[in-house]
């Protein structure tokens, strides 16, 4: 990733935070949602959001996230200037799951040697 790109990708984790936490009204967003990571393409023409729900469902809050995404792009362009603001996309970050099963796979290797 260039430092260009990077810096954008940053950019845009936080506003869309903030964005989240103050300025979307349905309920399901008054969860604790956390933007955890902005994969942006070279071209900065697409980024996809990875985002981490605290008890809830992260099914309903993709669902209700991506349903989102016309107004939070239109919310990302009055609060950023960038001359080309990316299409964007949200997913579910399940890094803690996988994480959490090697864990446990590796603890039953060593319990069974």
């Amino acid at each position: 990733m260039s430092y260009r790109s990077k810096k954008v990708a940053s950019l845009l984790q936080e506003v869309i935070s903030e964005i989240i936490m103050h300025e979307l009204n349905d309920p399901i967003f008054k969860q604790f949602i956390t933007i955890t990571e902005v994969k942006i393409g070279e071209d900065l023409k697409k980024a996809i959001i990875y985002f981490t729900v605290y008890e809830g469902n992260k099914e309903e809050v993709e669902k209700a996230l991506n349903k989102a995404k016309g107004y939070i792009k239109k919310l990302l362009g009055e609060k950023i200037t960038i001359k080309y603001l990316p299409d964007i996309e949200f997913r579910p970050d399940d890094r803690m799951e996988k994480e959490k099963r090697i864990d446990e796979l590796l603890a039953k290797i060593s319990k069974e040697s």
